[in-house]
Formats: structure tokens, C-alpha cells, sequence
């Protein structure tokens, strides 16, 4: 599968499963401050996907997420 979306969604569902009492609902680690808009689970997420589909530098993961970017 070649979709990079499909796969983080994947992915992001087995971080899920195995960080079960770890985060909290919004998939943070519980702390205080700013809550951010990108939770921890999906940093290591992206990580993974980008690992799993052989992207070989960050810079063109970043260029492949502009594809996915809300306007």
C-alpha cells in the first residue's frame, strides 16, 4: 500500500491498541501546559510510517504532506 495516509491511519491504530492506560484520549502523554494540536501517538505514528515506507529524508516526507494540507 503506497498511501500514506491509509498507512498512518493503520499505524496510528496499533499505537492505539498498545499504549491503552499510557495517554489520554487525545493520545498525549498526561502533563501539564499547553495541550498540542498533534499528539504525541501520531508523532510516533508519522515516525513509523515514514520508517515503514522507506521515505529517506524528513524533507520529502514534508513534501508529501503537502498533499494532505487543510487549507
Amino acid at each position: 500500500m503506497h498511501n500514506l495516509f491509509a498507512n498512518f491511519v493503520r499505524i496510528l491504530g496499533v499505537c492505539k491498541k498498545f499504549s491503552q492506560d499510557l495517554v489520554n484520549d487525545k493520545g498525549n502523554m498526561p502533563r501539564r501546559g499547553v495541550v498540542p494540536r498533534f499528539g504525541d501517538l501520531e508523532v510516533i505514528a508519522l515516525s513509523l510510517t515514514e520508517e515503514t515506507m522507506c521515505y529517506n529524508s524528513e524533507g520529502y516526507l514534508f513534501g508529501q504532506l503537502e498533499d494532505y494540507a487543510l487549507t
